[in-house]
């Protein structure tokens, strides 16, 4: 991939832009695939022996189809017989190179089949970024030569020598020289870097599992941050990467949150709990917070694993109260700026509810953006102590938080009865 762009900037680089671009498209189609849930997605990938390793890396709402061998055209074209054989009635095919290819484009490519026989998204090169087909037409593949710029014109001919009625969409833009990365140079989805903090205890198993989740969906220059509580005496944690850092703080996680960025040498911040499961496509979410719509801070919706109907009621209040009243959780993977971390002066609180008493900060502030994909928490505090006790104590903090009462105190009430508080602070 990318022989040209290596070419002019080097393969470890050519290697980096090549997965943003790939990332970013994959999250725009989940975007698409969450508002179209009619619309069924194919990825073709190579070669054949690679589709675990690629589910690991790129989970999503997708179906993963071995990409058939011979030039792109031929390529291409095996693709939309498969899913015509499968019964598709009309199918949109896009490249993964494309810096500022949109969901609408795709969107305007479906409506385009429903009045003609093809669409076209012609790119600046000359060649296309997109191409829809309502029906099965070889012509315009068996071309040998491809990567060029009469590419796109001689499409268009194939079609009207055919007398087939086709649309055009807007220019897009593809990368494969280096005068080509301008385009992402003033796109804050390709510049920003997220840095990944987690805090924790004794829960090296979980973290363990939840780094392995994590590393195979980072975008290149994303980091994680583990934040152990307490001394390192008697520690050991191995197999850590290059991409994963290891410190030790004083405990409360408020005060290893805090810790963690001060570490952190990325732009953006994401919060999250040791017990948690990470969301497909999380980096490109992410940083749609820099998208410059008012958004100061972020989070995902709430998931439990493993349910009941009890935590599915649970889950669905806190998805509630956090579209209607603004007020998520941390369990929720809460994410912002460093830029606005700093200028609200970090968590204040540094055992219990730093997540509300930051939220209710922010929101003085300006606009959440909620995604609105799933993001899984452990439901092992919630079954420990039974769903609706669990939940009540929740509320009642906060409650109980709003009136004042001094966090030793909540302190106190929150663990009165366990023999190891500081095992279960962070579950």
């Amino acid at each position: 991939m990318k022989t040209r762009l290596s070419r002019d900037i080097g393969h470890e680089n050519a290697l980096s832009v090549y997965q943003k671009l790939v990332r970013r498209t994959l999250g725009l189609v989940s975007d698409f695939k969450n508002s179209q849930r009619d619309v069924d997605v194919l990825l073709f990938y190579y070669p054949p022996e690679s589709k675990e390793k690629l589910l690991k890396s790129y989970p999503g709402p997708w179906q993963f189809v071995p990409q058939a061998s011979g030039h792109l055209g031929e390529k291409m074209s095996s693709a939309f017989h498969y899913v015509f054989k499968k019964g598709f009635p009309s199918a949109v095919l896009i490249g993964t190179d494309i810096a500022d290819i949109m969901p609408d484009d795709i969107h305007d490519a479906f409506q385009a089949l429903n009045e003609t026989s093809a669409v076209v998204g012609p790119a600046k090169d000359g060649g296309f970024y997109l191409l829809g087909l309502s029906v099965a037409f070889d012509m315009i593949f068996k071309f040998d030569s491809w990567s060029t710029p009469s590419v796109f014109e001689r499409t268009l001919k194939c079609f009207h020598a055919s007398n087939l009625k086709v649309t055009t969409l807007k220019i897009r833009n593809d990368v494969d020289k280096e005068e080509d990365l301008v385009c992402l140079k003033t796109n804050p989805m390709f510049q920003d870097q997220i840095s990944i903090i987690i805090p924790f205890l004794d829960e090296t198993t979980q973290v363990a599992t939840l780094v392995n989740a994590l590393e195979s969906q980072l975008w290149p220059g994303d980091e994680i941050i583990l934040v152990k509580g307490g001394s390192p005496h008697g520690f050991s944690y191995e197999n850590i990467s290059t991409r994963t850092r290891l410190f030790f703080a004083s405990k409360g996680r408020g005060n290893q949150f805090n810790y963690g960025v001060k570490t952190a040498q990325n732009n953006l911040l994401w919060f999250l709990h040791a017990d948690t499961v990470p969301p497909p496509n999380f980096g490109y979410h992410i940083r749609k917070i820099s998208q410059g719509n008012g958004n100061v801070l972020g989070c995902f919706e709430l998931s439990f694993r493993p349910t009941s109907p009890i935590l599915e009621l649970i889950s669905k209040w806190a998805n509630l109260r956090t579209k209607y009243f603004r007020l998520p959780y941390g369990d929720q993977g809460l994410f912002c700026s460093r830029e606005f971390f700093s200028r609200m002066g970090g968590f204040k609180k540094q055992f219990l509810m730093e997540d509300v008493d930051f939220v209710r900060r922010c929101k003085r502030m300006g606009k959440l953006l909620i995604v609105p994909h799933h993001l899984y928490s452990s439901s092992k505090r919630y079954m420990g102590k039974g769903p609706f006790r669990a939940s009540l104590q929740n509320h009642l903090l906060m409650l109980l938080h709003s009136l004042g009462i001094s966090d030793r105190r909540l302190y106190s009430l929150y663990y009165r009865g366990l023999q190891q508080p500081e095992t279960r602070l962070f579950l």
